[in-house]
């Protein structure tokens, strides 16, 4: 398990061959409401609670509040961690100063911030959430794609395993930009899906280099302790 960075979300370790490769960019996308935060919550605050990895998640379109208030309603307990600095959230709108709370900001600001803070967080675990918020400091597809390419390779060369965030359009492309998937080592999609006028949240991953992977369509919940993934039972 030494070349595996468990997620510890109950049901898609075992999707994965146990987690991510490390020192992989691995990209989760959906539609608003699919659960993206938590699962990148999962994956940064399990790593310094179960495995001993200290985690950093860079916020860029919620507040650091935000934040604490969905960790602290899923039973993620965080003082303790961040005293012992194993966790760190970061509100990229309060470090820069922005008015509204909100980080319009582009990769070479994010590369430099995490050039920095890396080497005095310590952290092997990395989240952005989200791409999406990233993508509005561009003016042309092509800029953002050169970029972004740009990006992921600083990530990989750094003791580093990462989940980026992105948003899906429902009906629409699987991610906002319809690039990120292409950039990134593993592709997980989030899904909403109405039955019947519930709605059913699915879990795909689409790809992962490296891994031999489950790529059914499964259900998942959102329960009082977090993300559930039904990975014995297939959407069809």
């Amino acid at each position: 398990m030494g070349d595996r960075v468990a997620t510890g979300i109950i049901g898609f370790d075992r999707l994965v061959a146990g987690g991510f490769p490390r020192g992989t960019v691995n990209l989760v996308a959906g539609p608003a409401g699919s659960g993206k935060s938590l699962f990148g919550l999962h994956f940064v605050h399990n790593g310094a609670a179960l495995y001993g990895e200290p985690g950093m998640y860079l916020v860029l379109e919620e507040s650091r509040g935000s934040l604490e208030r969905a960790l602290a309603a899923y039973g993620m307990e965080t003082a303790s961690l961040e005293a012992a600095g194993r966790l760190l959230v970061v509100d990229m709108g309060e470090v820069r100063g922005d008015d509204d709370g909100k980080a319009v900001v582009g990769f070479d600001d994010l590369r430099d911030f995490l050039a920095a803070a890396l080497p005095r967080s310590g952290a092997k675990r990395l989240v952005v959430d989200s791409l999406s918020a990233v993508g509005l400091y561009y003016s042309n597809p092509e800029s953002l794609r050169e970029r972004l390419f740009s990006f992921t390779r600083f990530l990989r060369s750094k003791d580093l395993t990462t989940v980026l965030l992105s948003e899906s359009l429902e009906g629409g492309p699987l991610t906002r930009f319809g690039i990120e998937q292409f950039v990134a080592d593993s592709f997980v999609c989030l899904g909403l899906e109405e039955i019947k006028g519930d709605l059913r949240r699915t879990i795909t991953v689409r790809k992962m280099r490296f891994t031999r992977h489950d790529a059914s369509k499964h259900p998942f919940h959102i329960t009082s302790n977090g993300l559930v993934v039904l990975d014995q039972e297939k959407v069809v």
